[in-house]
């Protein structure tokens, strides 16, 4: 039976409901998608935090700062051209 994975987006002041996220292998991949799609969801206004992951039923959980760097295009968009902003999304995890 595969693991099933758990993320959830911690220390923000409002509570954000924990994730089961789907097709990953590991802790780190589980913490990446997570923070990719609420990074994504919050347009880059926030750019750092922390993300708690585990897998369900018990395990080990592990926990993460994250930080999303962006690299901005060029002034020289046109109009209301849409802009096309890349971003990587930076993992630490923190040791007990």
């Amino acid at each position: 039976m595969a693991k099933r994975f758990w993320a959830q987006i911690i220390e923000m002041d409002e509570e954000i409901e924990a994730a089961s996220i789907p097709g990953v292998t590991d802790h780190e991949s589980a913490a990446d998608a997570l923070v990719t799609d609420f990074v994504g969801a919050m347009g880059g206004e926030i750019t750092e935090g922390a993300v708690r992951v585990w897998v369900e039923g018990g395990g080990q959980e592990k926990v993460y700062d994250w930080s999303a760097e962006f690299d901005m295009p060029d002034d020289n968009a046109i109009g209301d051209e849409d802009i096309e902003v890349e971003g990587e999304i930076v993992l630490t995890e923190r040791m007990h």
